[in-house]
């Protein structure tokens, strides 16, 4: 059971980071402020890396889950 609910937290991890890299490029598009320059980018780019890393992580964790049981 321990893996399944890894397996479910770094899915959980990998929604929300996709979640951000959404948000991050709508503020690329419409920014509020001038300043923000390509920030919005740079935070997009380490969200979909996250995303990624969180993404393969959780099947790692599902496989491990399938061999335990």
């Amino acid at each position: 059971m321990k893996w399944d609910a890894w397996s479910v937290v770094f899915t959980g991890l990998s929604l929300t980071s996709v979640t951000s890299v959404v948000l991050f490029l709508l503020v690329t598009i419409n920014p509020k402020d001038a300043s923000y320059g390509s920030t919005p980018l740079f935070y997009a780019g380490g969200s979909a890396i996250l995303a990624l890393a969180f993404n393969r992580a959780s099947a790692w964790a599902a496989r491990r889950a399938e061999r335990v049981n």
